[in-house]
């Protein structure tokens, strides 16, 4: 992009000469480092137009104010504008927050202490307590709900509705809805509150340095794109999920550093959780094209018959 034009976007901060845009990788959006000459950077981050399910400027906003007191290394939303006036999208400017990924030092003789950082942060932010259960907007908590039982059945029926619009086999739909049915009394209306919840943490959201001694220490929590306000054990079934993916053997890590789940069925609860994620995964990647057909072998689909207690050659 033009320098002239990206100065002129973020002349409200008033933060001097721009010595150097670099883009940095990112996942649906563009994003840039923006470095100046006094030695100040920030980011900026450009948000795609035309998905309901991606996020904006002002959700992250609403997100990010919600954690106006945390003590911890994250975003902060210094400037946004949607009139794609300044620029030809819409965009937020946030601070830089130093280091790389975690999922960069996956064979670091450090990287358990990491994990552990990881759980202790998530932790952190599950004691921040929301007034009621719910997605995120612009201007709030979306359709907020006072029980966790009624906000995840919306979230059953609407993840079923899109596992079946795209394709998902029938019989294991079935199989799954029966097992989502038969475990719900036994999980979900043992919530301790609703709570802010990152939806996304996983260690290529969480920026880590490594220190002179060796050592790494969590420099950054970034992409506030999916929170909402929900139960602690499901955002934490999502982070292990996740992270399971981008770094095989963390989860043993992150639990000891995350401490005691608070539900009277720790693993059921976890496996409940995660059976629905799974099931939002493979709906999501069939919606922005990484799962090209219904029928492509997935490790997600397997996961999944195991999950209703149908071994995968069986389902085959």
């Amino acid at each position: 992009m033009e320098t002239e034009r990206i100065a002129e976007a973020l002349s409200p901060l008033a933060l001097g000469r721009i010595l150097a845009i670099k883009e940095m990788a990112g996942g649906q959006s563009p994003i840039y480092k923006i470095e100046f000459a006094s030695g100040l950077a920030v980011i900026l981050k450009g948000y795609p137009d035309g998905d309901p399910y991606l996020s904006s400027p002002d959700k992250d906003a609403f997100a990010l104010a919600q954690l106006a007191d945390f003590r911890g290394p994250i975003s902060r939303q210094l400037l946004s504008d949607t009139s794609k006036q300044r620029l030809p999208f819409c965009f937020a400017v946030t601070n830089y927050l130093p280091g790389m990924p975690t999922g960069s030092f996956l064979k670091h003789p450090d990287i358990a202490s990491m994990y552990r950082q990881i759980g202790s942060l998530l932790r952190s932010l599950h004691s921040v307590a929301m007034p009621a259960y719910g997605s995120f907007d612009g201007q709030g908590i979306v359709a907020p709900v006072s029980s966790n039982a009624a906000y995840v059945g919306g979230w059953i029926e609407h993840t079923f509705e899109r596992f079946s619009a795209m394709g998902a086999d029938a019989m294991l739909t079935k199989r799954l809805r029966e097992a989502v049915e038969e475990r719900f009394e036994a999980v979900v209306p043992h919530s301790k509150g609703a709570a802010f919840c990152h939806d996304d943490l996983h260690p290529n959201n969480v920026l880590a340095v490594e220190n002179q001694d060796g050592t790494l220490t969590l420099s950054g929590l970034i992409d506030f794109g999916n929170a909402r306000a929900a139960d602690p054990v499901s955002d934490l079934a999502k982070c292990l999920f996740c992270s399971e993916h981008d770094a095989p053997g963390s989860s043993p890590h992150i639990l000891d550093g995350y401490g005691p789940i608070d539900h009277p069925a720790p693993k059921a609860a976890l496996e409940y959780y995660t059976l629905l994620h799974r099931m939002v995964m493979w709906w999501w990647l069939r919606h922005v094209g990484t799962i090209r057909t219904p029928d492509t072998p997935t490790t997600l689909i397997d996961d999944l018959w195991n999950a209703c207690g149908v071994g995968v050659a069986e389902a085959r």
